[in-house]
């Protein structure tokens, strides 16, 4: 059976979704949004860990009402080394729960509609759900990592789908006001220590290829003895996506806006959907893509190609770039970024003392001229 047509239909009820849902209600449309699941925010499918700058970033002011935690650094390890950042405030730890259910307040939204498939049609979008079919002048896919959106309409994505997995535990923690990264590969695979604050609980995690068994690896390296409350997966794509495809678009996890280094999706995001919202009321979607690029393609490039470049590296190598990186821990605290990470990278690359790192790295990187001359291809202009 035909729904009611409706002008702008977002797939995903998503933090994303969710958010430009808002921001397109700011300006004067009524945008439906269609979720697979029966309610928002479950299942939970992320950390939870935020920069401080999402509450102070954003068109449409976010309630502190889902702050759980509030983050004054980490104590970041590979192997058997490790050092500590300090920044007062640099993030906080959210209740994705709640966190999502406020983004949806007061939205059109229709609930255990999942998206079979998408097809293009004269005058706009026919959406085949298990609710029915709806028609849509604008499509948006903001239906996370294995987006429909994106497979039905073909758009082009150059990406890897990475696994994360997470026990949420009861556990003693001697400091409440840390996060702990443990580096699997540095600075690209690893397992996370975040305490949740005053309710005792702690998330306990791992991003790999095979993040059950690393994540119980480090249980048990770790010694922690724990009350298992809940587990969380989720996927996370690295990569870059086509944004736009004539009256289609893609926002958030489907379309990779995901920081490369530290694997981070809400920030770059919900700042996203502010691009495409503009977009939309502009009536120019090839505006979103062009804006995109420009304030955030050079970050993506940039980032990308290191964690490819770490990834094939071996252990000798990843160890002298982790020793630099931990020789040169207080240059980070002063000038890191918590959402753009490439401007610590350039800081400590223009410093002469890294290039004894580099030519390492660059050894490493001639041991195999395939990777190498891929690497140089994807150097960022």
């Amino acid at each position: 059976m035909m729904k009611k047509p409706s002008k702008i239909v977002i797939v995903g009820a998503g933090p994303v979704g969710c958010y430009l849902g808002q921001l397109l209600k700011q300006q004067g449309f009524d945008p439906l949004i269609l979720e697979e699941h029966s309610e928002v925010g479950k299942p939970v499918q992320c950390a939870g860990i935020v920069g401080r700058g999402l509450f102070e970033d954003l068109r449409i002011p976010l309630s502190h009402a889902s702050i759980q935690n509030v983050i004054d650094g980490s104590i970041i390890s590979y192997r058997d080394k490790s050092f500590e950042l300090h920044r007062p405030k640099v993030a906080y730890i959210v209740d994705r729960e709640r966190f999502d259910k406020e983004l949806s307040h007061k939205l059109n939204i229709e609930y255990n509609t999942r998206l079979n498939e998408v097809k293009r049609i004269k005058d706009g979008y026919l959406l085949e759900t298990s609710n029915g079919e709806y028609f849509t002048e604008i499509v948006v896919g903001a239906d996370g990592p294995n987006s429909r959106v994106r497979k039905s309409l073909a758009f082009h994505s150059e990406m890897r789908l990475y696994r994360g997995y997470q026990y949420r535990v009861k556990m003693p923690l001697a400091a409440q006001n840390q996060v702990v990264t443990d580096y699997n590969v540095p600075f690209s695979l690893f397992n996370w220590v975040i305490p949740e604050g005053e309710n005792g609980l702690v998330r306990i995690g791992s991003i790999s290829n095979n993040p059950y068994q690393d994540l119980n690896n480090f249980v048990e390296r770790q010694g922690y003895k724990f009350e298992l409350v809940e587990k969380n997966a989720g996927a996370i794509p690295i990569g870059t996506c086509q944004l736009v495809k004539e009256w289609g678009a893609l926002v958030g996890d489907a379309a990779c806006q995901i920081k490369p280094i530290t694997s981070g999706g809400i920030y770059y995001g919900l700042k996203s959907a502010e691009l495409l919202a503009d977009a939309i009321k502009a009536g120019n979607l090839s505006q979103y893509e062009v804006r995109w690029g420009e304030e955030f393609g050079q970050e993506i490039k940039t980032c990308l190609l290191i964690r490819n470049v770490l990834e094939n590296m071996d252990e000798k190598v990843l160890a002298k770039v982790f020793d630099y990186v931990r020789d040169n821990s207080k240059v980070i605290e002063k000038m890191g970024d918590f959402e753009n990470h490439s401007s610590v990278v350039w800081g400590l690359i223009s410093n002469p003392r890294t290039y004894s790192t580099v030519g390492t790295v660059m050894m490493g990187m001639l041991k195999n001229p395939r990777f190498l001359m891929q690497s140089l291809l994807k150097f960022p202009k």
